[in-house]
């Protein structure tokens, strides 16, 4: 069995649906600091961007997977190609994979919680798990700066501003949440605003990186073939 998928398409779709989430995220939100009523909790937290094991995560885990799964197949191109660049790709591929994980089973909880024992954040090192994370950004970053730069200066700063999106959101309002959280609460309309933003910012760098990827790939569109 053929089936095509039309990237232009696919990128139409995926910010499609990245809205209504993030607009019926807003909604509910709305209507609870409006009316000072809450909303059914079951509802709320099925479409809560700041809460786990619902809808939006399942979506973002989703798009991260496809992002790692992009860089597998720009792998496999520069492979075949005889480059080894197809390390950089393939290191790339399992880092989106691990993001992927981290989105669904929240590995970065766990290890705030052992960072905590060491730091005792507050403030804007509320959520102390940014700061390993922070440091591992670096490091990759560091690590792949070459293997960027190398490409035409129209790739590379599409690069930068799909990680400047993501990485704004999930370290940059994540502290400033943080922040908000331990001066006052994790309720108020200012958090929910930093929490939007961050998890926005967070799916929209992730859809325009896989626009990127796609467009590397050369191709229009692109086919998956299974034999059944």
């Amino acid at each position: 069995m053929e089936i095509t998928v039309n990237s232009s398409r696919l990128i139409k779709l995926l910010t499609f649906i990245a809205i209504i989430l993030i607009a019926i995220h807003i909604t509910i939100l709305g209507f609870q600091f409006y009316t000072g009523t809450s909303v059914k909790f079951e509802l709320l937290r099925m479409f809560n961007l700041d809460m786990e094991a619902n809808l939006p995560t399942l979506y973002s885990s989703a798009i991260l997977f496809f992002s790692a799964f992009l860089f597998y197949l720009l792998s496999k191109v520069s492979q075949d190609k005889k480059s080894k660049d197809h390390l950089f790709w393939l290191g790339l591929s399992f880092i989106f994979t691990f993001l992927a994980f981290d989105e669904s089973i929240k590995i970065h909880e766990a290890v705030g919680d052992l960072t905590d024992k060491l730091v005792h954040g507050s403030g804007y090192l509320n959520y102390p798990w940014v700061i390993p994370y922070a440091v591992l950004v670096l490091v990759v970053g560091l690590f792949y700066i070459r293997f960027f730069w190398r490409m035409e200066q129209k790739v590379f700063w599409s690069f930068v501003g799909a990680a400047v999106m993501y990485v704004s959101g999930a370290i940059g309002f994540e502290l400033l949440g943080a922040n908000e959280a331990s001066i006052h609460s994790p309720d108020t309309v200012l958090y929910s605003v930093y929490a939007t933003t961050e998890e926005s910012l967070e799916i929209f760098g992730v859809i325009f990186l896989i626009r990127i990827l796609l467009n590397l790939l050369g191709e229009v569109s692109f086919k998956l073939n299974f034999r059944l």
